[in-house]
């Protein structure tokens, strides 16, 4: 092998490590967030900007800057020590442990059933909204970041399969046949 190809191979390989490292960091640092913005002690909605994170992934730890947040645009000039939190933990954040340590020990609001330990990989519990005239039943990306608080106090829980269920039920209410017997009914949710 000549010293060319050799450093050729070398380079290519470099490349590829890189492009992966920024490949995984983008995909973890993508998507909404809630932090407690560390001025106002206060949960704030934020978006990294991950494409600057995938940018700077090669070095130890990447940058984080973020890209929106619900406290500006009158605090647009905060230092963002907001982004230690995403930095520490970027897979786990304040809106999903709150709403984790939220379903703990409850019972599903449809089937009366306990509702198991939340797995972030797992399908996702729903709230339901008891001021709705329906069953309106919120996911966990409908919820904005700050009303969180507001939104777990006025609803209440849903188990994933009644949430799947629900929300089959509503996006298809023709292919839906609904059952006298609500035994039959928990049969096929559970």
């Amino acid at each position: 092998m000549s010293t060319t190809t050799f450093i050729l191979l070398l380079l290519a390989a470099v490349v590829v490590v890189y492009i992966a490292l920024a490949a995984r960091t983008y995909l973890r640092m993508r998507g909404k967030r809630v932090v407690v913005c560390p001025e106002t002690h206060q949960p704030a909605g934020v978006t990294v900007d991950a494409g600057h994170a995938a940018i700077s992934a090669f070095w130890d730890k990447p940058d984080i800057q973020l890209k929106t947040c619900t406290r500006w645009p009158e605090r647009h000039d905060c230092n963002q020590a907001c982004t230690r939190q995403i930095a520490d933990e970027p897979q786990l954040t304040l809106a999903v442990n709150m709403l984790k340590n939220w379903y703990a020990g409850r019972n599903c609001a449809i089937c009366r059933r306990a509702i198991s330990v939340v797995h972030t990989s797992e399908p996702r519990p729903g709230l339901l909204n008891v001021a709705s005239p329906g069953r309106e039943i919120l996911s966990w990306d409908d919820i904005p970041a700050d009303h969180l608080e507001a939104v777990l106090d006025s609803h209440l829980p849903v188990c994933p399969s009644c949430n799947f269920a629900e929300s089959f039920r509503r996006e298809f209410p023709e292919r839906v046949i609904d059952r006298d017997d609500p035994t039959q009914r928990e049969k096929a949710y559970h």
